[in-house]
């Protein structure tokens, strides 16, 4: 969470000629306060963050964060230099005078921030403001120019350099969504090192990812550091990629800062929110499969001053996919409001409504070995209807400099419809006779996050201590009922034949769910080492209500647990961050055994070594891993009911990952990544020894953007997903496959400057795939392209 508001003010360019689309949909904008103004107020307007003594690596990290600017300085004249601190309330200028006092270096402002140089009196280290050869400081919630990103907040709860964290993240940036024109953070990450994306081929209803051999779906789908709840059926909630700074995939088990999580990793969606280095925008879309979309993305200031910023996300989508009755509809809109109330204090209030539709069941047909175009659902009845909305609040107060209280809070409703037709193939072979399904949930949820950060100092050792409490609260309601369908013919198939709703219930329930933790970690700094250690107590108290067969058929179940991590991380001069670290977690499972015993938490434990590397001076970040995962207490057959399950089952992950994110030259952005995963059923009544079903062996991405001269640019990836095992006992395998993705982008000058016109294709050969899983065949998504015009100011 940042302190205070971005303070760079960025000028407007004057235009004169815009295409017709866009000056359409910037009238829809009518009324909007106009962001001219910001032209007109200079940087040393605004109010420095409070900054603590300690060193100045450390204190140009934590003012840069506050203050929302890009900070820029050669590596070798602030290490091990310490720092007196700022008192903040002042401007931006005074408060890195105090920052740098008694260093002898200076900071001079450039038109793309501030840079660190050496004082007159000292000529030991040369660095020129517009050099390259800076390491920028960002902020982990604020925009970020490129692919590159230097700090995260996932691993820590605090805004800390990716290079000093001891365990493997990966970011995603909104620029790389932009420039691949993905709608969802499945396909947000699908370049990310250690993350698996279409296990189940198309399925729109939500985002299927897995890390490290372990989805996450469900347990591991955060905003904003606070968990998105889902009632573990069908009501999992998904968002549109448009409304997110960025995406942070926090690999390896994370339950001491997060509670019941999957073991495999995080996956942390934040939210735009008010930023001063935001860039307008408005954008509309057109494309195959009657794509039709338009977005926008503005904010600035309510206040000469800037202590009251605003920002607002629009999407509106009417589109299919390559399976014409298989909607693509999303309706968003997310306001979000920054006040900094005093120079200590700023809260940030985030909003954001949702509706969306897509098909109700993505399943093909399935013929003997071959998957068949024919869909056996009905257009009007088959469909996943959701409405969310949600609104929390983000707040800090600095007491002093050594302690700042933080609370996150988010309360938020979800109601989803789920309805798909069953099937079988009548005699004739090309009747089928359908039964109808449907699930209907309501689900309410907050969900809190309130810590204390303490920096202090205890001898050598630099302490940024944050403890906190979580809470979150689940209230469900839950309808799933199935009836009669009209049969359809394969030969001539009727996708609008009337449907009525199920009327045979069969569960009724209502649930309410209360999850609790405390945790404690400790993030130490000792010369060039970086030192971290956490625990965790959380407590899960669940209880379902049958409201079919009545109280005996009411459950209860309480689960605790605790968790840990530490990690060590070496920093060397030359940019090499070696690390090692151990993490454990818990997730809790529904159901119980024969006896009627609830089944306990499945554990998971990670031993990790890797080694970063940024190079001094480069917007690039090297990554290499090697882990360990061990998942223990898994449900497996019982060998003397196989009705019933046991838990004595374990699985193991371990193997290499490698991934690069840079930012070569101001015209070549890279992204790539190598994953290999040995993966294995270690104990099972059944299946020991065996490859655990939909786990690839090999992943591999390659995303290259270069910006040709004269506003030309292209782009190109490829992605490719080794084979995998579809059932247990593997005797059926779905065969590997590579997605070869593409664009072209023309960005307008002169009159026009902040016009681009582009065109974007996923799938580019229309490779079809398909992806099976214990009988059930699920068809990969075919060539999408969309063409696109912007305006940027």
């Amino acid at each position: 969470m940042r302190l205070s508001h971005n303070a760079l003010p960025l000028a407007i360019s004057p235009r004169r000629i815009l295409p017709a689309a866009i000056c359409m949909a910037l009238a829809l904008l009518a009324g909007t306060p106009s962001l001219s103004a910001r032209a007109a107020t200079q940087a040393n307007a605004e109010v420095s963050p409070r900054v603590p003594a300690g060193s100045l690596e450390q204190a140009l990290s934590a003012f840069a964060e506050g203050a929302g600017i890009t900070l820029s300085y050669s590596p070798e004249a602030v290490r091990n230099v310490r720092s007196p601190g700022s008192s903040g309330g002042g401007t931006l200028e005074e408060g890195l005078a105090a920052l740098l006092a008694g260093s002898g270096l200076v900071a001079q402002k450039t038109a793309s921030g501030y840079v660190v140089l050496p004082g007159k009196a000292d000529s030991s280290v040369q660095l020129a403001p517009t050099s390259v050869d800076a390491t920028a400081v960002q902020s982990a919630f604020a925009p970020v120019s490129g692919y590159f990103a230097s700090s995260a907040s996932s691993a820590t709860k605090t805004d800390r350099p990716i290079t000093e964290t001891a365990q493997s993240i990966s970011v995603v940036t909104a620029e790389q969504m932009a420039d691949r024109k993905v709608n969802r953070v499945e396909d947000a990450v699908a370049y990310t090192a250690g993350v698996r994306v279409g296990g189940s081929g198309l399925d729109p209803r939500f985002d299927t990812i897995a890390v490290r051999g372990f989805a996450t779906t469900e347990s591991a789908d955060f905003l904003d550091g606070l968990r998105q709840a889902g009632s573990g059926w069908l009501a999992l909630p998904s968002l549109e990629a448009y409304s997110l700074e960025r995406v942070e995939v926090l690999k390896g088990p994370a339950s001491v800062l997060y509670g019941q999580i999957s073991p495999g990793g995080m996956v942390n969606r934040v939210s735009k929110r008010p930023s001063l280095d935001a860039k307008n925008e408005v954008q509309v879309q057109a494309g195959n499969y009657n794509h039709r979309q338009g977005q926008f993305d503005v904010g600035g200031k309510l206040d000469a001053a800037g202590d009251v910023l605003f920002r607002t996300v629009g999407v509106y989508r009417d589109a299919e996919y390559s399976t014409e009755q298989m909607n693509n509809d999303t309706r968003l809109l997310a306001p979000s409001l920054s006040w900094q109330i005093d120079p200590d204090t700023n809260l940030t209030v985030l909003a954001q409504y949702q509706e969306r539709e897509t098909a109700g069941s993505p399943m093909f047909y399935k013929e003997g070995d071959h998957l068949t175009d024919f869909w056996p659902g009905d257009e009007y009845f088959d469909k996943l209807e959701q409405r969310k909305w949600t609104v929390g609040y983000e707040f800090e107060h600095a007491f002093n400099e050594t302690f700042s209280f933080q609370q996150n809070l988010r309360y938020g409703r979800l109601d989803t419809t789920n309805q798909y037709l069953d099937f079988t193939v009548n005699d004739d072979g090309h009747t089928f006779d359908r039964v109808a399904s449907g699930s209907y949930e309501d689900m309410s949820s907050l969900a809190t996050d309130t810590r204390l950060v303490s920096r202090f100092a205890t001898g050598d050792l630099q302490h940024t201590l944050v403890s906190g409490v979580d809470y979150a609260w689940l209230d469900t309601a839950l309808e799933y009922a199935f009836g009669a369908a009209p049969s359809i013919d394969r030969n001539a198939p009727d996708y609008h034949q009337p449907v009525a709703r199920p009327g045979t219930v069969l569960v009724d329930r209502d649930g309410l769910e209360h999850r609790a933790g405390l945790y404690l970690q400790d993030q130490i700094e000792l010369d060039r080492w970086r030192l971290s250690a956490g625990v965790r107590r959380d407590w899960v108290h669940v209880r379902y209500d049958d409201n079919l067969n009545g109280n005996d058929s009411n459950t209860k179940t309480s689960d605790s647990a605790t968790t840990g991590q530490i990690g060590a991380l070496y920093l060397f001069d030359n940019g090499l961050a070696p690390y090692a670290s151990y993490a454990t977690s818990f997730l809790p499972q529904s159901g119980s055994d024969i006896n009627g015993s609830p089944f306990k938490p499945t554990e998971g434990e990670q031993y990790e070594i890797g080694l970063k590397y940024q190079p001094p001076g480069t917007r690039t970040m090297l990554t290499a891993s090697l882990f360990h995962l061990t998942q223990t207490d898994v449900l497996s057959r019982d060998p003397v009911n196989a009705l019933y399950s046991v838990q004595t089952g374990e699985q193991v992950s371990k193997g290499l990952e490698l991934e690069a994110v840079s930012d070569l030259t101001d015209s070549l952005r890279l992204q790539a990544s190598y994953s290999f995963n040995d993966a294995e059923v270690t104990k099972d009544s059944d299946y020991k020894g065996k490859t655990p079903k939909n786990v690839p062996r090999h992943l591999a991405t390659l995303w290259l953007d270069y910006r040709l001269p004269m506003g030309l640019g292209v782009s190109a990836g490829a992605r490719y997903t080794g084979s995998t095992y579809g059932d247990g006992d593997n005797t059926f395998k779905n065969e590997d496959y590579a997605l070869i993705d593409a664009g072209v982008h023309y960005d307008f000058g002169g009159g026009m400057d902040g016009v681009r016109v582009a065109l974007n294709a996923r799938n580019l050969t229309d490779k079809r795939y398909i992806n099976c899983q214990d009988g059930y065949c699920y068809r990969g998504e075919a060539r999408s392209v969309v063409t696109s015009v912007s305006y940027r100011w």
